[in-house]
Formats: C-alpha cells, structure tokens, sequence
C-alpha cells in the first residue's frame, strides 16, 4: 500500500497502557502516557516506512492495513469520539481520533 495523504490512527487506552494503531498501515505502538506512546508511535511509523522503501521501494509497499477491528473503533466512535491531544505526525499522518477505552 503506498504512502497517502492522510493516516489515521485510533489511540485509546488497554489496561494502564495508551496504545495507538494506524488504520491505512497494520502499525502500532504503546506508552505508559501520551508522550511515551508518542515517541514510540514516530519510531515505529519511521521505521516501518523506512524498512518498506528498502524492501519494496515504496513507502508502506508490503505492509496491509490494520485489523478490521480497529477500523470498527474508528467508525463506531464516529463524531462522538473524544478528541484528545493532537500532535504533528510523522510525515503526511495528520488525521487522529482518540478514543476513549
């Protein structure tokens, strides 16, 4: 899957963790906090994209999207969610709900 305009990740918590999960790229992270969570997210998000480009040349090439249950926590929380800190993304991932657990 090629790199697109906008990522959107769901970030909620699981247990004493905040865990988010981008929906386009089966890629996610977790923290003890946000910022934790935060920095982790970058350094996978980087990472994964990173190690596409050298296996396929495209960003995200061989990697699907998240599992359907986690696109289902996006759509069911639709605009009822409750949108947390926003922070500027890794490249072109601009897009996030956060949702309560």
């Amino acid at each position: 899957m090629a790199a697109q305009d906008s990522t959107r990740f769901v970030i909620f918590t699981e247990g004493d963790k905040f865990v988010a999960m981008c929906l386009e790229q089966d890629i996610g992270a977790q923290g003890r906090d946000s910022e934790e969570l935060y920095q982790r997210l970058q350094t996978a998000y980087r990472a994964e994209r990173d190690d596409s480009i050298a296996r396929t040349g495209v960003p995200f090439g061989d990697i699907g999207p998240a599992p359907q249950r986690y696109h289902d926590m996006w759509d069911e929380n639709g605009d009822g969610v409750h949108r947390g800190r926003m922070y500027p993304l890794p490249d072109h991932a601009s897009n996030v709900r956060a949702l309560a657990a």
